[in-house]
């Protein structure tokens, strides 16, 4: 190659990496990133927390009320959601499912696009790239992909904060789709985890706060749509509980139940925020340290930029309620989405004045959060990268191996199993749902079953003898380590010695022994 050849194959690579080209290569690798582990988190191995979430619109679908037929700890969005999505992709394939983690995350990229303030569509993109390509390289490592009450309440705050807390914030023009939008968001995250309600709080709090001051462009016609918008999904959502799940249960079995009983075996509170919060290179730690410090850096710019600086730091200690587990597991997963989120919508405002550098310092996040997704152990699996590749892509549905035949040949379709302590995926894969009011039974719903509310008693040692499956699915799992079955749940080991058998050759299936006659 001459060198005229040369100089203009240099000036060609020039104008591609420069100005706007170098925005729209950025977009198109970063959603390439995110769309390669969309598609191989759909085959990423299934987890039960997951599972149960499947289960239960499943069961919502074919007559269950939740909270009452079937009993979760989760909030009841994710149900509503599977639900929603079943009618679509019904419920044998379970892996579908996991579009709801893609949808809920499009759409809010789609809000972070929308409400941009740049000047042309091509930067419009950019804080939407950005997001997508944080969120690209951890989606499986942080258990994003999974149809999880963690990836819904990470986005709906993303909505939440680029709909209408950040513009407040900056004085920038709020629209009326936008606040309504911001509006729905902010009521919809305590029907995501209870645990969910201060974010919503202190967000509103933050806007009040901006309201107040007359010099502020968030105007009461602001406010008023954010009502409407609350006031709507508020009232679509109670309306759709008031039809498919208990409302005295909701707050049973999710607020008391989790607050009271499940607590005491997690570590949640101040303690553990301080801990996480400390900068950490441990495979274990690398999604958390990400996150902090894309909360610091996108803080950061929040305060420099708003007017309303204890506004700012409210909305920030909103978003900081979100590690409540402040822990490295997938629970923490609503944290991190909304920590990246957050950046990804500051950083256009902070180097706004230069394409160069803001699609340099954004190239250079996307390569931070590659690194991590190299170098961090997967959630709740603890898998590193070399063998998240071994793992391969296994769409989770039904099953035909041999104990989930021996399942379907002892129960019919039109019966019930029950499968304990805890591993939902067997459901699934056997292709039954389950008893009613248990899909599994744990050391802290045994608790509750010792002082439960009036109207809302559930002790499997009262309630099974009484119904008896054909089948009962039971490991023998010690749940953590620590809680043996025969400690908390002595009843059910007896009842499977005296009135049911286990299957030769078929490891934990045991079979009710008037069945086995038949």
């Amino acid at each position: 190659m001459g060198d005229k050849g040369r100089h203009v194959w240099a000036r060609d690579l020039q104008s591609l990496i420069s100005g706007r080209n170098r925005i729209l290569l950025f977009a198109l690798v970063s959603f390439l990133i995110f769309l390669v582990q969309v598609f191989y988190g759909f085959g990423y191995h299934a987890f039960g927390d997951e599972s149960g979430h499947d289960i239960g619109g499943w069961a919502i679908e074919n007559g269950d009320i939740l909270y009452r037929d079937y009993i979760d700890a989760h909030g009841p969005l994710v149900f509503f959601a599977t639900w929603l999505l079943g009618k679509v992709v019904g419920y044998h394939y379970a892996f579908l499912f996991r579009l709801n983690a893609l949808f809920i995350t499009l759409i809010s990229a789609a809000g972070l696009y929308f409400v941009s303030s740049a000047a042309s569509w091509r930067e419009r993109l950019l804080s939407p790239a950005l997001f997508l390509g944080l969120l690209g390289p951890v989606w499986i490592v942080q258990a994003l992909n999974m149809n999880g009450y963690w990836i819904f309440g990470g986005n709906l705050t993303v909505l939440a904060c680029s709909l209408l807390v950040v513009p407040a914030l900056l004085d920038k023009p709020v629209q009326k789709w936008a606040a309504a939008g911001g509006g729905a968001a902010l009521v919809l995250l305590p029907f995501v985890a209870y645990s969910f309600l201060p974010v919503t709080a202190l967000f509103t709090l933050s806007l009040l706060a901006v309201l107040c001051r007359r010099t502020a462009k968030l105007n009461r016609k602001d406010a008023l749509y954010s009502l409407l918008g609350a006031a709507g999904a508020l009232g679509i959502f109670l309306l759709w509980m008031l039809l498919y799940a208990d409302l005295k249960g909701f707050i049973v079995y999710h607020f008391i139940n989790n607050q009271f009983y499940y607590a005491h075996y997690i570590p949640f509170g101040f303690a553990a925020v301080f801990k996480s919060l400390r900068p950490s290179l441990l495979p274990a730690n690398l999604v958390q340290t990400l996150a902090v410090c894309s909360l610091l850096l996108g803080s950061l710019i929040l305060l420099v930029r708003t007017r309303y600086k204890i506004a700012g730091l409210i909305a920030i200690a909103g978003l900081l309620s979100l590690d409540a587990r402040g822990g490295t597991t997938f629970q923490n997963g609503t944290f991190v989405v909304a920590a990246l989120g957050f950046v990804a919508q500051m950083v256009p405002y902070w180097l706004n004045e230069s394409r160069y550098k803001l699609s340099t310092v954004s190239a250079l996040l996307v390569v931070c959060s590659l690194l991590v997704g190299l170098h961090a152990v997967s959630t709740p699996f603890g898998e590193d990268y070399v063998q998240r590749k071994q793992a391969g892509f296994h769409p989770f549905k039904k099953s035909d191996n041999l104990i989930d035949q021996k399942i379907r040949e002892y129960a019919h379709p039109d019966e019930r199993i029950l499968v304990i302590p805890y591993n939902p995926n067997v459901y699934i894969e056997a292709d039954r749902l389950p008893i009613k009011k248990y899909h599994a039974y744990l050391p802290w719903e045994a608790d509750y079953a010792k002082s439960p509310v009036a109207g809302y008693e559930r002790d499997i040692c009262v309630d099974l003898p009484k119904n008896p499956p054909p089948v009962i699915y039971f490991d023998n799992w010690t749940v953590w380590g620590i809680w043996k079955p025969e400690n908390f749940m002595g009843c059910v080991v007896q009842l499977l010695q005296t009135q049911y058998t286990l299957l030769p050759g078929i490891p934990d299936v045991y079979v009710r022994k008037d069945r086995l006659k038949q």
